[in-house]
């Protein structure tokens, strides 16, 4: 299979509109993608490109992708942020619905800022919270320096079986350059959502949740974090 061959299948794909999801959780996407097109794995050898890793990801109604789901170190962070920031909602439960930028500190008293090897959570309190650049690294990059990135757009139940795909366009990606991905942090192009709550039915009413910290960026934004970037699809 050559690269037409494999966009004309993804074209084929996107034709079909909503398809349900293959697998739980947030890898459904990527695998049900590789059931579609026939692979094994997400490593591909093409004789016109040579070896490439294809990636999928969702994208909502406001072209918003998420870039990784991880949560500060040190371990635990979050519940402590939970515990000294929560407030209550318009429904009187606990939460913690934050979004945190760069060029300025948020209602929270959060920001983000780059320091050396780790993007740290600046706050009021001087508690500690940081993630690694590394992590941003390893999502970043592809074994191959190539990426072939699938974009689609969901329906239903995030994380269910009632979750429906459309992949919709692609991408050759390859070269990926850190200092725009460090840029796009300091120019608030990437964000930071903290989505922290509390159970709201069943045994576990009113116990702590953590939903995921977020790193979001528009896709725009994220292909200009490439030196080389093609549109197939």
């Amino acid at each position: 299979m050559n690269l037409q061959e494999l966009t004309q299948k993804i074209l084929e794909i996107k034709n079909r509109g909503f398809i349900k999801t293959h697998r739980l959780d947030d890898t459904g996407i990527g695998k049900t993608l590789e059931d579609l097109l026939g692979i094994e794995e997400n490593n591909l050898r093409l004789p016109d490109v040579g070896d490439i890793e294809l990636k999928a990801k969702r994208i909502d109604s406001q072209s918003m992708l998420t870039v990784a789901t991880k949560a500060p170190k040190p371990l635990g962070t979050n519940r402590v942020l939970f515990e000294k920031y929560k407030y209550r909602d318009k429904y009187g439960y606990y939460c913690l619905h934050s979004t945190v930028y760069a060029s300025r500190y948020n209602p929270q008293g959060f920001r983000i800022r780059i320091a050396e090897d780790r993007l740290e959570l600046e706050n009021k309190d001087n508690i500690e919270a940081f993630w690694p650049m590394t992590i941003f690294y390893d999502v970043l990059r592809a074994k191959s320096n190539k990426i072939l990135l699938v974009f689609a757009e969901s329906e239903g139940e995030r994380k269910t079986f009632e979750e429906s795909f459309r992949f919709a366009e692609a991408y050759l990606l390859s070269d990926l350059n850190i200092e725009k991905f460090k840029t796009a942090i300091r120019e608030d192009k990437l964000k930071v959502d903290i989505r922290i709550g509390v159970y709201r039915s069943g045994y576990s009413t009113g116990k702590y949740q953590d939903h995921g910290t977020g790193f979001r960026i528009n896709k725009k934004d994220f292909l200009h974090l490439y030196d080389k970037y093609e549109q197939i699809i």
